[in-house]
């Protein structure tokens, strides 16, 4: 009998430490990779046909149809780099029970028309330094405005096989490092037409490339060197901020946003990406001396073009400025209505222009401070502060949502005993709407007409403190909100 009592207490024990763990965080599983998936094609920068594929990467013991997703985009400054380069961050996410998809997308950019001096013994990305000398700085821009279309024709792509995957299509986040943390702000900030920066329309051609100049770019890790001319030079318009790849009924849109050492085009503040209750959840890293990306606001490659540049004429000059982490993370700071976000920034010796000499050699011997500092903690991190925001999201509701998201300001943002919903426009008919914690449950539902201004929900409640999800769905959309009781 006291066997059978020792038995049942050591099961009891394990359901109930089973119960406590936090989703997502511990790394419980073995994985596996499907690669190189194909999920479209487009033409690139030169108007030639590029094949879109990814890596997808899924737990393996996990026994879950409701898996996480995370997109994840690997850097090279729109030029270099592939899927694979990014394995690491996807092999320690899937064994947390996420299943992971490393993309390529559309690299490449036109290059200056002359350049006096761009031969040096300088190599960035791996690359020619003569790739590096940019027409002007809408190239860039045009260049992440592409790659983050890819990205959310992937998303869609992925949305779509969701099933096959045991993926939850509303579990969905989007990450990158250096030009992929571009490219995944802009998936996750870029969603309004009058986001879409003037560089994106038609504008004029891009001149003939100088001569001593290459356009070189990386496809699936292998370097292309072309010659363009003619219709090759030509800019047209690069058409709606969401892509048209993948069009099947499935949206591009994230819960969460994971950069490291990213930032948004100088457009991104007077176009006001920042804005709204949709914005995702963002996780923000950065070393805030950093020479590739900088961590406030500035160009790429800044300070080691116009200061280290080994004799070559320096390359920034036509480069589009940018808005760091620490830019981000102070513009959320100062919002009436941030999103749910965190920093990890570490603090390292500015560079000293007037010690270059000196400087130049400790910023190569510490790679421009342009990595990740303990990779291992940094995904510990990420899955610790996106545990609650995707267990926040119940997969009972269908992938395919309505075709507009309903707007809205929830208050007060953490609420007592009283929370209320502010529409400017709210939706016809009759809406339904529920809160549920964030193992999905549904604390509360109700079903009423909303109308224009105040619509208090509840002024008396008895939920736990905690972060909670408040989904309000009708004809007219459907619309999602992190709150927390306090």
């Amino acid at each position: 009998m006291k066997y059978l009592f020792a038995t049942l207490s050591i099961l009891l024990l394990r359901s109930c430490l089973l119960d406590a763990q936090v989703p997502f965080t511990e790394k419980l599983y073995g994985w596996y990779v499907e690669k190189d998936l194909q999920y479209g094609a487009d033409t690139n920068y030169a108007g030639l046909p590029v094949a879109l594929t990814l890596d997808l990467y899924k737990p393996v013991g996990d026994n879950n149809t409701g898996r996480p997703l995370i997109v994840f985009v690997h850097g090279g400054f729109m030029l270099a780099g592939c899927k694979e380069g990014v394995a690491w961050f996807a092999q320690e996410m899937a064994q947390r029970g996420y299943a992971v998809a490393c993309v390529n997308y559309r690299k490449g950019w036109h290059k200056d028309n002359y350049v006096p001096a761009p031969n040096c013994l300088l190599s960035v990305l791996g690359a020619d330094v003569r790739c590096l000398y940019a027409a002007d700085s809408s190239e860039l821009i045009r260049a992440v405005y592409r790659a983050q279309q890819d990205v959310k024709g992937a998303i869609r792509w992925l949305k779509a096989r969701a099933a096959q995957d045991s993926v939850c299509a509303r579990r969905v986040l989007v990450g990158g490092e250096s030009a992929g943390a571009l490219i995944s702000l802009a998936v996750g900030f870029l969603d309004r037409p009058e986001e879409k920066p003037a560089s994106c329309y038609a504008i004029a051609d891009a001149p003939a490339p100088g001569s001593n100049l290459l356009n070189c770019y990386e496809e699936n890790c292998v370097l292309q060197t072309i010659n363009p001319s003619g219709a090759a030079l030509q800019r047209p318009d690069l058409g709606p901020v969401d892509g048209s790849l993948n069009p099947d009924g499935f949206d591009a849109n994230v819960l969460g946003v994971i950069s490291f050492f990213g930032g948004v085009p100088y457009e991104a503040a007077a176009k006001d990406w920042l804005q709204g209750p949709d914005t995702p959840a963002v996780y923000l890293y950065h070393q805030t001396c950093e020479g590739v990306v900088p961590f406030n606001f500035g160009r790429p490659y800044e300070l080691i073009s116009q200061y280290c540049n080994l004799g070559c004429t320096p390359w920034h000059y036509n480069y589009m400025h940018i808005y760091g982490s620490g830019a981000i993370a102070a513009a959320f700071q100062s919002s009436a209505n941030p999103p749910l976000f965190a920093t990890e920034f570490f603090n390292c010796q500015a560079f000293i222009p007037e010690l270059a000499v000196f400087e130049c050699n400790r910023f190569a011997n510490n790679g421009a401070y342009h990595y990740i500092i303990d990779r291992l903690a940094r995904a510990q991190k990420i899955a610790d502060f996106f545990s609650p925001v995707v267990s926040a999201t119940s997969c009972t509701v269908a992938a395919k949502e309505p075709n507009s998201a309903l707007q809205a300001q929830v208050s007060p943002n953490p609420f007592g005993q009283r929370l209320s919903v502010f529409f400017t426009n709210p939706p016809e008919g009759e809406a339904n709407i529920q809160l549920s914690d964030i193992s999905g449950k549904t604390m509360w539902s109700t079903a009423r007409i909303l109308n224009a201004g105040e619509n208090v929900l509840f002024e008396q409640n008895r939920f736990p403190g905690g972060i909670y999800a408040l989904h309000i769905r009708s004809q007219k959309g459907a619309g999602v909100w992190k709150v927390v009781r306090k």
